[in-house]
C-alpha cells in the first residue's frame, strides 16, 4: 500500500470503530428498555435499522447518538468509495 491508501485505510478505521461502538451502544440502551420478546438482534437488516431509529428516538428524543452514528456510517461509505476509486485509478494507470 502506498501512502495515500494507508491514509485512507487509517481514516476508514478511525471512522469505523466509533460507528460500531455507537451502534452497539444504541442497541444496548434500547434493548435494556424493551421487553424480552421485542428486543432487537445485534445483526440488523434494513428494516430493523428503521425500527432501531424509531425505538431509540422514542426513548431518547433529544439524543445526538443516532445522527452521529449515521454521519460516521456515511463517512465510512465515502472513504470506501475513495479507496476503491484510488485502486481502480492505480490499476488503470499501471502503477
Amino acid at each position: 500500500m502506498n501512502k495515500y491508501e494507508t491514509a485512507l485505510f487509517v481514516s476508514f478505521l478511525a471512522a469505523y470503530l466509533p460507528t460500531v461502538g455507537l451502534f452497539h451502544f444504541m442497541l444496548f440502551k434500547v434493548n435494556r428498555l424493551l421487553p424480552p420478546d421485542r428486543r432487537l438482534p445485534h445483526s440488523l437488516s434494513w428494516g430493523d435499522w428503521n425500527r432501531l431509529k424509531r425505538e431509540y428516538k422514542g426513548f431518547y428524543p433529544r439524543s445526538v447518538v443516532y445522527p452521529l452514528t449515521v454521519s460516521c456510517a456515511v463517512t465510512i461509505l465515502i472513504l470506501a468509495i475513495a479507496m476503491f476509486t484510488l485502486r481502480i485509478w492505480e490499476y488503470a494507470s499501471g502503477k
